[in-house]
């Protein structure tokens, strides 16, 4: 039997009846007064409009009743049409209905309200329908009231308050802690549809309007994103920090700081000998001058990569350690370098012992002529 057939008994209905196709975001069937309802100019036209611009909430509305249907459940409530753009409030009483191709259909039909309602009223209820924050109103015991669209789809049509929460007890909480006056606000992970989700979750007392008694608002906002972007932020600076631990560590392990005769400290300069590179063999090396006592400093350049700023940095380190009462050798100068500081007019660097190699720079320092 068709889907026409089987509610013909409503076509001469005083009250609009009206059959929609959620997967098509089509009209399937309509009784006269609906198609005045709508202020449709036949069924055919009817029939052809595309409601596909329905927004996400009232998608998941819908489809929460859908599945109600499949459990023998019907739904009422209140809304707002808009035929031909105009505001119609409508009282709906929705149940399924089988389409003719066997998925379920939504069969409407709408008393529409005489008085005109309350616009506060009207635009909060809508404002509470599509709001992206997941909205409960629990009873004093946990039990779930209402749900906007958006808790619905999050949490699922029919899932229990408690069924959010991985932990035990978590719901019970927030319930108990809500009923005796305090503002809960905590964030936590939770179970939803889509998986675990972060959200920050905010509840509080009220007095149900309907029955006078107390009730629970709960409020969920999905901070999933934020908190992936605080643990990646986390992830790379943690990144740098080792980065530049292992950057100082090799530059330990490429310009040791030795120690080969009593008063004696060698610095082997393996690598770029630039600014940077500079400043912190001086943070190294300085504190060990005083520290060890040290009287002569060798720095042997022998595996440096030295260029044309490397003058002024070596000259630099050299003054710095002679300050400090110390005298410097320097060893393994490569050719480079020797023009460079012949250009410069400091080939002597200022009271600075050439030696060829290390070893003739330890053997200087050991007969005390460094």
């Amino acid at each position: 039997m068709k889907l026409s057939e089987r509610l013909a008994a409503l076509e001469t209905s005083p009250v609009p009846a009206w059959v929609f196709d959620l997967d098509a975001f089509r009209q399937r069937w309509a009784n006269a007064r609906a198609l005045e309802l709508w202020r449709a100019a036949s069924r055919e036209e009817f029939y052809a409009r595309d409601y596909s611009d329905m927004s996400a909430s009232t998608q998941a509305r819908i489809r929460g009743y859908i599945e109600g249907f499949g459990e023998g459940k019907s739904a009422e409530e209140e809304w707002t049409l808009y035929p031909r753009g105009e505001p119609v409030t409508v009282k709906l009483f929705m149940s399924g209905v089988p389409l003719d191709d066997g998925r379920t259909g939504v069969l409407m039909q709408g008393f529409v309200k005489e008085k005109a309602p309350d616009a506060d009223l009207v635009r909060s209820i809508e404002a509470l329908r599509h709001t992206s924050m997941m909205v409960t109103l629990l009873d004093g015991e946990g039990g779930i009231l209402l749900q906007n669209p958006s808790a619905q789809s999050t949490f699922g049509p029919s899932a229990p308050f408690h069924a959010r929460f991985e932990a035990p007890g978590i719901a019970e909480a927030i319930v108990l802690a809500a009923g005796a006056g305090e503002i809960v606000s905590r964030e936590m992970s939770v179970t939803t549809t889509e998986g675990a989700r972060w959200h920050v979750i905010e509840a509080r007392k009220l007095v149900d309007p309907a029955t006078g008694k107390t009730a629970i608002l709960v409020q969920h906002t999905d901070e999933t994103s934020r908190r992936g972007a605080e643990q990646r932020a986390d992830e790379l600076s943690e990144a740098l920090d080792l980065v530049e631990r292992q950057k100082r560590e090799i530059l330990a392990l490429s310009a040791p700081v030795l120690e080969v005769a009593a008063g004696t400290l060698a610095l082997p300069i393996i690598g770029a000998l630039d600014e940077r590179r500079a400043a912190e063999i001086e943070a190294r090396l300085l504190p060990m001058i005083t520290d060890r006592g040290a009287e002569r400093v060798i720095l042997d350049l022998t595996g440096a990569d030295v260029r044309e700023a490397a003058a002024e940095h070596l000259t630099r380190l050299g003054g710095a350690i002679r300050l400090l009462g110390a005298r410097t050798i320097v060893t393994g100068i490569p050719s480079s370098l020797a023009r460079t500081l012949a250009a410069t007019g400091a080939a002597n660097l200022d009271g600075v012992v050439l030696r060829r190699n290390l070893r003739e720079g330890i053997a200087a320092a050991r007969k005390g002529s460094g």
